[in-house]
Protein backbone atom coordinates (compact mmCIF):
# COMPACT_ATOMS: atom_id res chain seq x y z
CA UNK A 1 0.00 0.00 0.00
CA UNK A 2 1.54 3.48 -0.79
CA UNK A 3 1.49 6.47 1.20
CA UNK A 4 -0.90 9.83 -0.26
CA UNK A 5 3.11 10.71 -1.03
CA UNK A 6 3.92 7.86 -2.85
CA UNK A 7 1.25 8.11 -5.29
CA UNK A 8 0.99 11.32 -5.67
CA UNK A 9 4.83 10.96 -6.94
CA UNK A 10 4.01 8.04 -8.99
CA UNK A 11 1.41 9.62 -10.33
CA UNK A 12 3.68 12.25 -11.16
CA UNK A 13 6.12 10.58 -12.91
CA UNK A 14 3.37 8.87 -15.09
CA UNK A 15 2.37 12.36 -16.28
CA UNK A 16 5.73 13.23 -16.83
CA UNK A 17 6.13 10.17 -19.69
CA UNK A 18 3.12 10.12 -20.96
CA UNK A 19 3.84 14.08 -21.84
CA UNK A 20 7.41 13.28 -23.03
CA UNK A 21 5.65 10.93 -25.43
CA UNK A 22 3.24 13.88 -26.76
CA UNK A 23 -0.02 12.04 -25.67
CA UNK A 24 -3.08 13.10 -24.44
CA UNK A 25 -4.58 11.79 -21.59
CA UNK A 26 -6.87 9.92 -23.53
CA UNK A 27 -4.67 8.13 -26.06
CA UNK A 28 -2.47 7.19 -23.20
CA UNK A 29 -5.01 5.63 -21.44
CA UNK A 30 -6.29 4.26 -24.77
CA UNK A 31 -2.61 2.30 -25.04
CA UNK A 32 -2.70 0.85 -21.25
CA UNK A 33 -6.46 -0.28 -21.94
CA UNK A 34 -8.12 2.47 -18.49
CA UNK A 35 -10.08 5.22 -18.74
CA UNK A 36 -9.04 8.66 -19.22
CA UNK A 37 -10.80 9.30 -16.16
CA UNK A 38 -8.90 6.75 -14.31
CA UNK A 39 -5.71 8.01 -16.01
CA UNK A 40 -6.45 11.33 -14.75
CA UNK A 41 -7.19 10.33 -10.84
CA UNK A 42 -3.82 8.54 -11.11
CA UNK A 43 -1.99 11.44 -12.22
CA UNK A 44 -3.53 13.14 -9.20
CA UNK A 45 -2.65 10.77 -7.13
CA UNK A 46 -6.23 10.37 -6.19
CA UNK A 47 -6.39 6.07 -7.36
CA UNK A 48 -3.44 3.35 -7.04
CA UNK A 49 -2.48 1.64 -10.00
CA UNK A 50 -3.10 -2.23 -10.03
CA UNK A 51 -0.06 -4.99 -11.03
CA UNK A 52 -1.89 -5.23 -14.83
CA UNK A 53 -1.73 -1.86 -14.79
CA UNK A 54 1.53 -0.56 -13.94
CA UNK A 55 2.78 -3.17 -16.17
CA UNK A 56 0.55 -2.42 -19.29
CA UNK A 57 2.12 1.57 -18.46
CA UNK A 58 5.77 -0.14 -18.39
CA UNK A 59 5.25 -2.34 -21.20
CA UNK A 60 3.48 0.54 -23.20
CA UNK A 61 5.77 3.29 -22.51
CA UNK A 62 9.12 1.15 -22.23
CA UNK A 63 9.76 2.24 -19.02
CA UNK A 64 10.76 0.01 -15.74
CA UNK A 65 8.91 -0.74 -12.95
CA UNK A 66 11.89 0.46 -10.75
CA UNK A 67 11.47 4.18 -12.49
CA UNK A 68 7.78 4.53 -11.72
CA UNK A 69 7.74 2.85 -8.43
CA UNK A 70 10.54 4.33 -6.65
CA UNK A 71 11.75 7.43 -9.65
CA UNK A 72 15.22 5.84 -10.20
CA UNK A 73 15.56 7.14 -13.66
CA UNK A 74 19.27 7.17 -13.68
CA UNK A 75 19.68 3.28 -13.58
CA UNK A 76 16.55 2.78 -16.05
CA UNK A 77 18.66 5.20 -18.57
CA UNK A 78 21.52 3.36 -18.39
CA UNK A 79 19.66 0.26 -18.69
CA UNK A 80 17.61 1.15 -21.50
CA UNK A 81 21.34 2.07 -23.18
CA UNK A 82 22.69 -1.21 -22.20
CA UNK A 83 19.78 -3.19 -23.89
CA UNK A 84 19.70 -0.23 -26.98
CA UNK A 85 23.73 -0.88 -27.63
CA UNK A 86 24.18 -4.73 -27.37
CA UNK A 87 22.53 -5.83 -30.59
CA UNK A 88 24.94 -3.43 -32.44
CA UNK A 89 28.44 -5.35 -30.85
CA UNK A 90 29.83 -8.10 -31.82
CA UNK A 91 30.28 -11.09 -29.91
CA UNK A 92 33.23 -10.48 -28.78
CA UNK A 93 32.65 -7.24 -27.96
CA UNK A 94 29.73 -8.33 -25.86
CA UNK A 95 32.26 -10.71 -23.95
CA UNK A 96 34.49 -7.94 -23.31
CA UNK A 97 31.93 -5.84 -22.25
CA UNK A 98 30.31 -8.99 -20.13
CA UNK A 99 34.25 -9.18 -18.62
CA UNK A 100 34.59 -5.26 -17.97
CA UNK A 101 31.19 -5.06 -15.68
CA UNK A 102 31.84 -8.47 -14.10
CA UNK A 103 35.25 -6.70 -12.82
CA UNK A 104 33.45 -3.87 -12.32
CA UNK A 105 31.43 -6.06 -10.01
CA UNK A 106 34.06 -7.69 -8.26
CA UNK A 107 36.17 -4.81 -7.34
CA UNK A 108 32.64 -3.22 -5.77
CA UNK A 109 32.54 -6.18 -3.38
CA UNK A 110 36.03 -5.82 -2.29
CA UNK A 111 35.55 -1.93 -1.83
CA UNK A 112 37.68 -1.14 -4.46
CA UNK A 113 36.27 2.56 -5.71
CA UNK A 114 36.39 2.39 -9.56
Amino acid sequence: MFTDKEQLALGKRIRKIRKESDESQLEFAEKVSISSNFLSEIENGKKGLSCENLYNICESAKISADYLLFGDKDRNDFSNTVVSVAPKLEVRELEVLTEYLNSVLKMKKTKIRV
